[in-house]
């Protein structure tokens, strides 16, 4: 789908329009959608991922301070969003994707307050009266907590959440549960091959390799159990928007059948794909190739074919993804030499019109956001390749050490047979463990990133102020006021950034210390102690791994800061020592930003601002070896 494309209509579309009158007709969201259908697209969400970024760090005390220029720019961005954002809840609506609604529903309405206070703005100035600021009643206590009112509100919300089928969250929950088990498939291999190199008279080895082999049954029956459940849900969502039936929309039912299909394929391909293979090859490894004879050697050929079915799967996703870069890149590039070309012929043209001379203006506006979103997208893709390209060497990896434990077809025997099985093993456990730090670690480079440039942007804006100054002794006062307001929101970024890199770090740090140490603590604790004390430190380790995640959420999780008010105090010690002024209030932030509250304390409909930057949209995409048993 070009997203340049779009972001060009949607501009067409409000461009002579009242956004808080007309933006809510129907026949304007309509031809967005025809048009997106027309080019080949699925919904809205790639330009959103933009637009969503600037209203999210739109802040309205800074209207009072903009010039009409930046003003009007910035209605035209919120106009965008808000028509995309509307298009989107459409077409989601009209695909009985419900989970996401309120969500666009609280965007939606953000946006046109924005807007609603931006043409506020406009209005005082022209009937010269000055803006009223009002401000959002808020307690500090928040005594209601202790009234188990909102206990009451989360189980009721639990309850919507089913009733309203949000096969979502079980999917992840599935999708984390999933990653538990294939961490334990290869750390008890690794107990299993460590036991049996001990002597069976050591201390209790025999008892705590019976131990490490009693969940063998149940966790192989979830093997192959999850992944039809988890295929047939998906299975059935293809089936539902494919067949036409009373349960679809008459919009969705106008759709052909094959464009249905074709849709829903494309989504639920790679899943649909993983979870009925895997699940076949995990179901005949259970009940029919199993054993240490020669079925348990066909067993092993199979769960080789199926790795190697990962790494095709692996590429193939790969491939698909960087064709889809590619032609959004060559997108980008035609819509921007277009709109260049011609903001030219306007330049150049010396009997232009009025009017082309106003679309002057809309083009190079245009012009901006086009590129911005183009970096964007450059960016999503630079992360995205790191990600895809991790996931095709674990699956090599993955395949090559399990063809050392396997070896079904050398005829080697004795002391080399034991040490490339073990080798074999070890190197699968530490794959996966490096394969789960990777993930954490890649969440971890975008906030570094993510800091990295919020810090670029605060010194570019230092600077600006400085040349602005220099260069115009005469400034008005809320231009200066503009760049201060925009210094210490980027200064708030940068240390919010930062606290985030932390924060992830913890977590990260902690999950390796967990994974790496715990085939050592549950071997020493079954082997030298007795089975019912070594169960106890088990799950005192248990108790443990959880209350040192919640520990780091509860003192290091930040709060996403926002701008209160201005101060006119610190603005004025700002203009004395700009260079300085952001390393001494950085501590002092809190005072001069409002914290976004936390889950728990926020309404049914603002907790979705917080959840947004948690949770993507996009169905998530299943990792390789996802079926193993």
């Amino acid at each position: 789908m070009p997203t340049s494309s779009l972001i060009r209509k949607s501009y067409s579309l409000t461009i002579d329009r009242d956004m808080m009158n007309e933006l809510r007709c129907e026949d304007m969201v309509a031809d967005l959608i025809a048009y997106n259908q027309n080019l080949g697209g699925v919904g809205f969400l790639t330009p959103l991922g933009y637009y969503l970024d600037l209203l999210k760090n739109t802040q309205k005390v800074m209207f009072a301070f903009m010039t009409e220029e930046k003003k009007e720019e910035l209605l035209r961005q919120l106009q965008v969003t808000c028509l995309l954002l509307l298009a989107q809840k459409r077409h989601e609506s009209t695909h009985q994707k419900t989970e996401n609604i309120q969500f666009y529903e609280y965007y939606i309405a953000k946006c046109q307050k924005l807007i609603d206070a931006l043409g506020y703005q406009k209005y005082c100035k022209e009937e010269q009266i000055i803006p009223v600021e009002t401000n959002e009643c808020a307690t500090d206590g928040y005594p209601i907590k202790y009234l188990f009112i909102e206990l009451g509100i989360w189980f009721g919300e639990k309850i919507e959440e089913m009733a309203s089928r949000k096969t979502k969250t079980i999917k992840e929950a599935m999708g984390w549960f999933n990653e538990k088990r294939l961490y334990w498939v290869w750390e008890s291999g690794l107990l299993i091959k460590a036991l049996e190199l001990v002597p069976a008279d050591f201390f209790n080895v025999g008892n705590a390799a019976k131990a490490v082999q009693a969940p063998a049954p149940y966790t192989g029956a979830i093997s192959w159990g999850l992944y039809y459940f988890r295929g047939s849900l998906n299975l059935f969502l293809l089936l539902k928007h494919t067949i036409k039936g009373s349960w679809m929309s008459e919009e969705e039912s106008n759709i052909p059948w094959t464009e249905r299909f074709l849709t829903q394929w494309n989504q639920r391909k790679f899943t649909l794909l993983n979870d009925f293979v895997w699940a076949t090859g995990n179901c005949l490894c259970y009940f029919i190739l199993t054993g240490s004879g020669a079925l348990g050697t066909w067993g092993d050929v199979l769960t080789l074919a199926l790795l190697a079915f990962d790494i095709g799967l692996a590429v193939w996703e790969y491939e698909e993804n960087k064709t889809q870069f590619l032609n959004e890149m060559l997108h980008y590039e035609e819509d921007i030499k277009a709109i260049k070309q011609r903001i030219k012929q306007i330049n150049n043209d010396p009997d232009a019109t009025e009017t082309e001379k106003k679309k002057l203006k809309e083009y190079r506006l245009q012009l901006q956001c086009l590129e911005k979103a183009q970096k964007q997208c450059q960016k999503d893709w630079d992360y995205q390749n790191i990600s895809l390209r991790i996931n095709i060497g674990y699956a090599v990896g993955l395949m090559l050490a399990f063809a050392l434990v396997a070896l079904p077809f050398l005829p080697i025997t004795g002391a080399a047979l034991v040490t490339l099985s073990v080798t074999g093993t070890v190197i699968c456990f530490v794959l996966t463990v490096l394969n789960n730090a990777a993930k954490g670690g890649m969440e971890l480079y975008k906030s570094y990133q993510s800091k990295k440039e919020a810090q670029l942007e605060y010194e570019a804006k230092v600077a600006e102020f400085h040349d602005l100054v220099l260069t115009n002794p005469d400034l008005e006062d809320n231009q200066k006021k503009m760049l201060f307001l925009e210094i210490k929101k980027t200064l708030a970024e940068t240390d919010y950034q930062m606290q985030i890199v932390v924060f992830q770090s913890l977590h990260l740090v902690r999950s390796l210390i967990i994974e790496t140490l715990m085939p050592a603590l549950i071997f020493t604790s079954l082997v030298f102690l007795p089975l019912s004390t070594g169960l106890v430190v088990l799950g005192a380790a248990l108790v443990l791994a959880i209350y040192t995640n919640s520990l780091i959420d509860d003192l290091y999780n930040p709060e996403q800061a926002k701008i209160k008010h201005f101060d006119e105090e610190e603005y004025k010690t700002f203009c004395t020592d700009p260079d300085n002024w952001g390393k001494k209030s950085v501590p002092k932030a809190p005072q001069f930003f409002k914290p976004e509250p936390k889950p728990e304390d926020l309404s049914a409909e603002s907790k979705y601002d917080i959840e947004e930057e948690n949770h993507s949209f996009l169905e998530p995409k299943p990792g390789p070896c996802a079926g193993l048993a």
